[in-house]
């Protein structure tokens, strides 16, 4: 008797979270940089499906989101790019 082989199950892209302050952000090429406590860099990819949430419970757009702004973000790795698809902000002091 032949034993079936049990289906590849595809791999779900899990979530990765990263909190910290806005380091960059460029709204033409769609990217930002988070600086986290520890001092690493993470580059992150957007585009318009992005969620953006101002921690007020605001939507908001990415070009609300100012520079020094304390951030948790989720994203996904796709190949060697990390794809933000949630950010929450609180606005730096003085905005």
């Amino acid at each position: 008797m032949r034993r079936k082989r049990p289906k590849k199950q595809e791999r779900r892209q899990r979530h990765k979270k990263v909190s910290g302050d806005i380091g960059l952000l460029d709204t033409e090429k769609n990217y930002m940089i988070v600086v986290t406590k520890d001092g690493k860099l993470v580059t992150l990819d957007y585009n318009q499906k992005t969620k953006v949430t101002e921690l007020k419970e605001t939507p908001a757009k990415m070009s609300d989101i100012g520079l020094g702004s304390a951030a948790s973000v989720e994203y996904t790795q796709k190949g060697d790019k990390n794809f933000l698809s949630k950010i929450e902000f609180t606005p730096a002091k003085g905005e």
